[in-house]
């Protein structure tokens, strides 16, 4: 992100932006003029918006995905998740279990047991921290069922 103001422009990473719920590292007198995305790393990209209502209102989760697969096993993954923490956050852990891994059933069905685990999850009017824990484990097995051009199909059941 580039923040700028009347001393000048400054950089700042999307990771060190957040500091806590709805706080930034962003001054009064500064605003965000720039944000500079990086190129994918690969075609194999999801965002998922899990929400009461499709459009017009705050997710209760979101979830991207960037994928780099080769020769069947899974060479780079970055996950972003927000609704699961006090701020924006990369699934570290998941990302660290998928990758040098085969890009199978099996990998995914392990690495959403590590997802569903990421982040801190609350409960408010929006959603209650089982279900969005519930959304995070489901979210990887529908990305993995998508990429593979069929329906999800996800091995737990939300309640």
């Amino acid at each position: 992100l580039v923040l700028t103001s009347v001393r000048g422009p400054r950089t700042v990473a999307l990771a060190d932006y957040f500091t806590g719920y709805r706080q930034t590292v962003r001054e009064v007198d500064e605003l965000i003029t720039a944000i500079r995305i990086p190129l994918p790393l690969s075609p194999l990209t999801s965002f998922q918006k899990i929400a009461k209502r499709r459009f017009d209102d705050i997710s209760s989760v979101a979830i991207g995905y960037a994928v780099d697969i080769q020769d069947g096993v899974i060479a780079k993954a970055r996950i972003g998740l927000g609704g699961v923490a006090a701020t924006p956050l990369r699934a570290t852990a998941t990302e660290a279990l998928l990758e040098g891994r085969p890009w199978t059933l099996e990998t995914v069905h392990a690495a959403a047991e590590t997802l569903a685990a990421e982040g801190t999850p609350m409960d408010d009017h929006r959603a209650s921290a089982k279900y969005r824990t519930a959304m995070l484990r489901s979210s990887l097995e529908r990305f993995y069922a998508e990429q593979l051009g069929h329906p999800a199909v996800t091995s737990k059941e939300v309640q």
